[in-house]
């Protein structure tokens, strides 16, 4: 169309300023008017039923049910942190992320019958019956869980509407929004539910420590394919810790937080050969907190090499918030040795002695340094030089001990076990280290000898890592050790709880306690030609 015939394009139609100022008034009108009429009171009963729902799930009781040997009680209850947990007090929590709907599934263990425990772990068919009848168990139990957990979450939230709107139409809109809001979330449950989450589990507390491996471990991994297999493992390592544990002696009238042992004691933690595993001072730190500990002691092998490139794994001593007492292994260096009393370590050398927690300690370093290769006993000329070493410690415990008469020295610390024989009957107890095996001993000179194991689990060692590839990695351990406090006891070990953490697949703590007598502390005997006689608390030993 030529210039001259286009159609002019029409003006669009302007309103006054006014109208259109009161077409906006209007509308805004209308939607204030839709949000008060439809949208508020909906939020008001979402509100509403989720608080009373809230607080009904919050006071709705668990299913109790027996699981073997331990009575449990299960708790189904909206969580952001879904999935399911399986609390073990006091040692930790097994959690698995087997759904994504914010819904938790808890079992706690609320007691054990421990003879049924025992019987348990030593009759396999027991074991096979358990693992027949424990699915079945748990999923009733977790049935009726939810369907308590439900009914009080719909029971609170009607109460709530009845409070609050006093009116029957809210209270049925406000009960119908719950019920979709449950179904809706069951429906996510079933959907994203995953069965291959049980074999993923998730540790905390001292479980967290344990050494969790599953390359080359097709044993383990076959049992845990099974649901019912999976958690018939689990009941079975449960009780075992709580057959070994849930009964332990009780000394004294009060009972100290935590140990199950009379207030009048003092408790030390021995732990070894740590060789810069990380996961060694982490039960450290736990079992400290956990118990009470009020001193540690480190009987050495605390790196690998002795270089000054592993100091900054020593910087956990200082965070322990306990005195820490320490002597040097055979994979510590002299500038190890320094780098430890730079954190506040109290370092025993050369037969030093130091008072710590109401004992008096005594220690001597490994006279040798070889970081190369595993802890074997000394034989030949190795064991001759820690037998010399050890002479050192004995003089510094004789000299003492002749000076203090009514406080002798109460522990002797080494790292390596080897030659001993200058400290036998001179002491009553020697803690020591190195062979990465524990083991308890009484000689006849009265004196008890105590290697603890690894708590660092052989760590950063050629032969740590090679078993950790293969998949038989060393347990972490420790030791607890009770001391008397005062009167005759003074001084005196009493008891003590050897600590395991390990396991391969899923991860268990075992705690064994060990009540010694009166016929546990024979009088000490030097065990020498020139020697005769014997010594007691209040009387050293004559020199040998």
């Amino acid at each position: 169309m030529p210039p001259s015939t286009r159609r002019p394009r029409p003006r669009p139609l302007r309103l006054p300023a006014r109208w259109r100022a009161a077409g906006q008034r209007l509308a805004a009108r209308r939607g204030a008017r839709f949000a008060r009429r439809h949208v508020l009171p909906w939020f008001g009963i979402l509100l509403v039923a989720g608080v009373g729902a809230g607080v009904g799930f919050a006071l709705a009781p668990g299913a109790g049910t027996y699981v073997g040997p331990l009575q449990t009680e299960v708790r189904v209850r909206p969580s952001l942190t879904p999935g399911v947990e399986v609390d073990l007090p006091p040692v930790g929590k097994v959690t698995f992320d087997t759904h994504r709907a914010p819904i938790v599934v808890t079992a706690t263990i609320e007691s054990v019958d421990v003879d049924a425990a025992a019987r348990l772990v030593r009759s396999p068919q027991q074991l096979l019956a358990l693992e027949l009848t424990a699915a079945d168990t748990v999923r009733a139990a977790t049935v009726r869980a939810a369907a308590l957990s439900l009914a009080c979450g719909i029971a609170g939230a009607l109460l709530a509407a009845v409070v609050v709107h006093r009116s029957r139409r809210r209270t049925l809109q406000t009960g119908a929004a719950l019920l979709v809001v449950v179904v809706a979330t069951g429906a996510g449950t079933a959907a994203t539910f995953d069965p291959a989450a049980l074999r993923q589990p998730r540790f905390t507390g001292l479980l967290s420590r344990a050494p969790y491996v599953v390359s080359s471990t097709q044993n383990a991994l076959d049992r845990l394919e099974s649901y019912r297999s999976g958690l018939s493992d689990i009941v079975r390592s449960v009780s075992t810790l709580y057959a070994t544990a849930a009964n332990l002696p009780v000394l004294g009238d009060a009972r100290a937080a935590g140990t199950g042992l009379g207030e009048d004691v003092t408790t030390v933690l021995h732990i070894s050969d740590l060789h810069l595993n990380p996961l060694g001072y982490d039960l450290t730190e736990n079992l400290v907190q956990q118990f009470g500990v009020q001193a540690v002691l480190d009987t050495g092998d605390t790196t690998t090499w002795g270089t000054a490139a592993e100091a900054s794994f020593l910087g956990r001593i200082g965070g322990l918030g306990v005195p820490y007492v320490w002597v040097r292994g055979n994979h510590d260096s002299g500038d190890t040795q320094a780098q430890v009393a730079a954190q506040g370590a109290i370092v025993l050398d050369q037969g030093s002695t130091a008072q710590v927690a109401g004992l008096v300690l005594a220690g001597q370093g490994d006279p040798v340094f070889t970081p190369d290769g595993e802890g074997t006993a000394a034989t030949g000329s190795a064991e001759q030089l820690q037998e010399q070493a050890n002479r050192i410690l004995a003089d510094g415990i004789r000299t003492w001990d002749q000076s203090h008469p009514e406080d002798p020295v109460d522990v002797a610390l080494v790292h390596d076990p080897s030659g001993l024989d200058p400290l036998q009957g001179r002491v009553p107890l020697v803690l020591a280290g190195h062979l990465h095996k524990r083991s308890v001993t009484l000689h006849a000179s009265g004196t008890r000898v105590m290697v603890e194991g690894t708590t660092g689990g052989a760590g950063v060692t050629s032969a740590g890592l090679a078993r950790l590839a293969d998949g038989t990695p060393l347990p972490l351990s420790a030791t607890l050790l009770y001391f008397g406090r005062s009167g005759d006891d003074a001084g005196r070990l009493l008891a003590y709880d050897e600590v395991t953490v390990g396991g391969l697949g899923l991860a268990e703590v075992n705690l064994q306690r060990t009540v010694l007598g009166e016929e546990d502390h024979p009088p000490l005997t030097v065990p020498t030609a020139t020697a005769s006689g014997t010594s007691s608390r209040s009387a050293p030993a004559p020199a040998g």
